[in-house]
């Protein structure tokens, strides 16, 4: 009876021992699940910027003096659409203009000064307007002052 007991006993350890060899390899029922790679990220469009003329916006308010809001923008663009962009570029200066024209008034009437948070989002979509979603990525404000 003895002998059978030290034989069990024997027969745990040796268990014991395999089953925390095979966790602390990683072999077996505790190796590690094969991940398959991530597929590579989506490929960055490149994109570059164009020059807009200035634009000169004048801004009636009633009750108030006029004044004059000088622009200088700078579209970004996607790469490929560079000849595209710059044929429709009266068309895409007239957008931004007419909305402005619209807006400013409206937007100026509480304000000391242009907010370009609620701004460049329209103008951002009056470019898209004239030339299509996707192409105008922002419109970048390089110089803005008022008189």
């Amino acid at each position: 009876m003895k002998k059978l007991v030290i034989l069990i006993v024997a027969l745990v350890l040796l268990g014991g021992g395999a089953v925390g060899a095979m966790a602390v390899f990683g072999i077996g029922p505790f190796a590690k699940p094969e991940t398959k790679a991530a597929p590579p990220p989506p490929p960055v469009a490149k994109t570059s910027f164009l020059d807009m003329e200035s634009l000169s916006i004048p801004v009636f308010i009633i009750d108030q003096k006029p004044r004059q809001v000088f622009m200088t923008l700078r579209l970004e663009i996607q790469d490929g659409e560079r000849r595209k962009v710059e044929a429709m570029m009266p068309r895409i200066r007239d957008n931004i203009l007419t909305d402005l024209h619209k807006v400013l008034p409206d937007h100026l009437k509480n304000r000391k000064s242009t907010d370009l948070t609620l701004i460049k989002p329209r103008m951002v979509a009056a470019a898209a307007k004239a030339i299509g979603p996707g192409i105008v990525h922002d419109v970048l404000v390089v110089e803005i002052f008022e008189r």
